[in-house]
């Protein structure tokens, strides 16, 4: 497997990822690894045809499938209250 160095990282940035490793119950380098992966499988190319569009929202749509959505309405609605 291949190793990357990452180099003159601020250390503001090191405390805040170490924060979310910690918050996801992993080491800072199993959070780098999930993070750059996300990236990766979530990249959307510059130019995307219509029927790639459409695959990656289908597939989008079946990860956040069973997941509950919050009504943006109530969201909104809130937020004009405060």
């Amino acid at each position: 497997m291949a190793e990357l160095v990452i180099k003159d990282v601020d250390d503001s940035m090191v405390a805040q990822l170490v924060k979310q490793a910690e918050a996801h119950c992993r080491s800072l380098q199993e959070e780098l690894k999930a993070i750059l992966c996300g990236a990766a499988l979530y990249a959307v190319p510059q130019t995307l045809s219509m029927a790639d569009a459409r695959r990656l929202s289908e597939k989008l749509c079946g990860e956040l499938a069973g997941r509950p959505q919050t009504d943006s309405v109530e969201l909104l609605r809130e937020d004009r209250s405060r």
